[in-house]
């Protein structure tokens, strides 16, 4: 970029930044020290979109979609009724 030196117009050059860089697919850019650099993403869950019924853990360093866990606290019973897990599964039982 161009700025004045005392009254001498010099060529300097810019500091890059992120905004500067196109990283390849499954990269992003990060600054080391004054330097913008394309660096492997590291997935994660907010990578994944899980179908319903299911929901996103991270397995070692892989995000994964797992189903989701029902337990007695997310059903709601009819009276005259309580719930009991069977199994992996909570039913309402007289």
């Amino acid at each position: 970029t161009c700025q004045m030196e005392k009254s001498t117009p010099r060529c300097v050059p810019t500091a890059l930044t992120c905004q500067d860089l196109t990283c390849p697919p499954g990269s992003t850019c990060r600054m080391d020290r004054a330097t913008p650099r394309c660096v492997p993403k590291v997935p994660s869950c907010q990578d994944l979109t899980c179908p319903p019924g299911s929901t996103c853990r991270m397995d070692r360093a892989t995000p994964r979609c797992v189903p989701i866990k029902s337990t007695c606290q997310d059903l709601d019973c009819p009276p005259g009724s309580t719930c009991r897990m069977d199994g992996t599964m909570p039913r309402c039982v007289p």
